[in-house]
């Protein structure tokens, strides 16, 4: 019996960590069924985006090695005397760090700097609560740039936008959710803590400069402001400096995407299906995208329906605001779910009690304040 459970324990866990990956799959090749492979499958794929993101991971992934977003963090919660302003201060960082490391990148390099800091205040009952409010902040902070979210940089790429143009798209509800998040850090008891914050390695500064710039291409590359080509620099720059870093690359994030533009590509081409979905797009896109990602996430739909409308502010308000709602409407969401299971598994169910209550209402607030846009 061993013999059998073990394998069979390996592909669930396979399973689980890799879940919208096995979907994106399962989806891609039931498309398939519809339309069969053919030369225009090259087509499908947004090349720019996928690099981009691929860039974008291991670099943040090189800076994260050499400890730059630890010791920035720890400099930053050095003055931080009480619970309730290290509860701000962690949630804010994140935000703020959403905007430029994505927000699942966000979310892998400041959780367990919040867990840590809160045990040693002695806070650790705070920590559901906590990762709740660090989770609404990397999914809505990062709605504000084109390389805060992975679904951001898509439909920055696909629609061919500005960085202004999707800044003053996202203005209003990235406002209204950055006062909503610090009114709900605010309600964290208040009490002194003695300390706040843990002591990380030293940085190594020369590898610092080096990734920054590399940091520095890559936005570049972002915004269109130098050519593709930058790309194979900034990996073929990795590939000597720190190879681990671009093995350690979230594959399964970039193959979900291909999976995605398969599953849309071959969607477009079905009549029936082209013909229904433009229909149901014509109106009300940013109510659609926004409940469609409470079931699917926010990436896929964001891949499926620009292929069916030209409304990308709607889609992208929708998309965006959608990110909050469901423990699924985004994928870092998931990655905050696995991190309490891993650190404080009793306390899984309150969290996801918390969750429901703090992104239902979030979810509400910001359809309202769109809707009136």
């Amino acid at each position: 019996m061993t013999d059998v459970r073990t394998p069979l324990g390996a592909v669930g866990r396979v399973l689980r960590r890799n879940l919208f990956l096995c979907v994106a799959v399962v989806a891609a090749a039931v498309s398939c069924v519809l339309v069969p492979p053919d030369a225009e499958y090259l087509d499908y794929p947004e090349y720019r985006t996928l690099l981009c993101l691929l860039c974008l991971l291991a670099v943040v992934g090189a800076l994260e090695r050499v400890h730059v977003v630890a010791a920035g963090s720890e400099q930053v919660l050095r003055v931080l005397r009480s619970r309730r302003s290290l509860v701000t201060g962690l949630v804010l960082l994140t935000l703020v760090a959403s905007m430029f490391l994505t927000n699942d990148m966000a979310l892998v390099a400041l959780l367990p700097l919040a867990y840590t800091a809160l045990c040693s205040a002695g806070d650790d009952e705070h920590v559901p609560y906590v990762f709740v409010l660090q989770t609404v902040a990397a999914n809505l902070g990062g709605m504000i740039t084109p390389f805060g979210s992975p679904q951001n940089l898509f439909l920055y790429q696909f629609y061919d936008l500005t960085a202004l143009e999707l800044a003053r798209t996202m203005a209003v509800p990235f406002v209204v959710a950055v006062v909503a998040i610090v009114l709900l850090c605010r309600l964290v008891p208040d009490a002194p803590v003695a300390t706040a914050g843990q002591r990380t390695p030293p940085v190594d500064r020369v590898r610092t400069v080096v990734y920054g710039a590399l940091f520095v291409l890559t936005a570049a590359m972002v915004l269109r402001l130098v050519p593709l080509w930058a790309g194979v620099v900034v990996l073929v720059v990795l590939a000597v400096a720190d190879r681990r870093a671009l093995l350690r690359v979230d594959v399964g994030l970039l193959l979900t995407f291909v999976m995605f533009f398969v599953f849309a590509g071959n969607l477009a081409r079905v009549p029936e299906v082209e013909q229904w979905l433009g229909s149901a797009l014509d109106t009300h896109v940013l109510w659609r995208s926004a409940l469609a990602s409470q079931v699917a996430s926010n990436v896929p739909t964001a891949v499926l329906f620009a292929h069916f409308t030209d409304d990308w502010r709607q889609l992208l308000v929708g998309v965006n605001v959608g990110g909050v709602g469901t423990v699924v409407a985004s994928l870092a969401s998931l990655i905050t779910l696995r991190r309490v299971q891993v650190l404080q598994p009793t306390r899984v169910r309150r969290f996801l009690v918390l969750f429901t209550i703090v992104n239902g209402a979030l979810l509400a607030l910001l359809l309202a304040v769109s809707s009136a846009l």
